[in-house]
């Protein structure tokens, strides 16, 4: 497919770009909000979803996200060492804020992400990145934590952060090659009969293959690049991407620098979404368009400027080892922001993809993964 590069301040959008836009479902899979969310709320601010994201994520085109509310490490845990308490207390700040709300609203499963959508609101699923806040106490096997956080709403879950865990380790500890624990299998096989998607990014080939091996469900890649097209060790080898496609499972793409051209970050090289379409051009390429969705993760809002810099316990650093501070801003030159994520169906659009591989990657394949997986 042929690139065509045009400076986004000429672009208006074509009528093709426009009609797919109004008429998708659009999924982004892996949103970072509450980075931001939970400072605004310790200053006192009301209606933060309804004034702070809900236009940005209009004005985008996005009707349905996957918000991180706890994890692995502190900065996913409201700044909190205790990842069980901070955990809690973020579903619980979304979950008051849901209360007084106009703009959005929890969903569960597939079925209530069309009739929150249908009735005009943003549909919101519940997601960790990293399960250590479901180890329960020090050697004792306990599942009670991941069935207490799916009763509250949790529906996805990115098994490993960047480092090691009791059930698995994450790409920061890849010199154990180590994989799934038994702890490990236990995890994704309660996922699997709670109704929970299993989600495998950040992890280690071992780790990554022996969850295939073991869930009977398609699992997510949430967000991702491929290292075909860019060598980070965080991307997808072309063995994973197989994988997920035989397995029926999504990829879902971001917007990242530092994932879609190696080492952009620090020559200061324009990175946008015709860079992101080579990757997606590769996962077509090797296993269709059917595995292909949307994951920004994007974290670069006003109050929270690359997440790395505040990253605990020290800047530069997650769970405990130090990963450097990015240098500008790591998020694409365009889009730059969640309100520009319109032009992702326009880039498509210009490299020549269908109008059903656009709804597709846009959400379809997101919502066809919830339908097999989430209840």
């Amino acid at each position: 497919m042929t690139a065509t590069r045009v400076k986004k301040e000429k672009w208006e959008l074509s009528e093709r770009a426009q009609r797919l836009n109004e008429a998708a479902l659009f999924v982004d899979v892996h949103n970072h909000m509450m980075f931001e969310f939970a400072i605004r709320h310790a200053l006192e601010e009301t209606h933060i979803f309804d004034n702070r994201y809900a236009p940005a994520l209009r004005k985008g085109g996005i009707n349905v996200i996957a918000t991180s509310v706890g994890g692995n490490s502190p900065c996913v845990c409201n700044l909190s060492d205790d990842l069980v308490f901070g955990s809690f207390e973020q579903i619980d700040l979304l979950r008051l804020e849901e209360e007084r709300s106009n703009t959005f609203r929890i969903c569960h499963n597939a079925a209530e992400i069309e009739v929150a959508v249908a009735d005009g609101k943003i549909a919101v699923l519940l997601a960790f990145e990293g399960a250590r806040a479901m180890e329960g106490r020090a050697d004792e096997e306990s599942l009670s934590m991941l069935r207490t956080f799916y009763r509250l709403g949790l529906r996805i879950n990115c098994i490993c952060g960047g480092g090691r865990t009791r059930f698995a380790d994450g790409m920061g500890e890849a010199r154990a090659d180590a994989g799934l624990t038994t702890f490990g299998i236990k995890l994704v096989e309660e996922m699997n009969r709670l109704g929970m998607l299993v989600d495998l990014t950040h992890m280690t080939d071992n780790s990554f293959f022996d969850v295939l091996a073991v869930t009977n469900r398609p699992v997510l890649v949430s967000h991702i690049g491929v290292q075909a097209v860019c060598p980070s060790a965080t991307n997808l080898s072309d063995d994973r991407i197989r994988a997920i496609g035989a397995n029926g499972g999504v990829i879902g793409m971001e917007m990242v620098k530092t994932e879609i051209r190696w080492r952009a970050q620090e020559t200061g090289e324009t990175v946008t979404f015709d860079d992101v379409v080579r990757h997606i051009d590769h996962i077509a390429g090797l296993i269709g368009t059917d595995h292909i969705g949307i994951g920004l993760d994007f974290d670069n809002f006003d109050l929270v400027h690359n997440i790395h810099r505040a990253m605990c316990p020290a800047p530069g650093t997650i769970e405990g080892f130090y990963t450097g501070v990015p240098k500008g801003n790591h998020m694409l030159n365009d889009p730059s922001d969640l309100s520009e994520a319109y032009l992702i169906a326009e880039y498509l659009v210009q490299h020549g993809y269908s109008d059903d591989d656009i709804r597709k990657i846009l959400g379809g394949n997101m919502m066809r993964l919830f339908r097999e997986t989430l209840v």
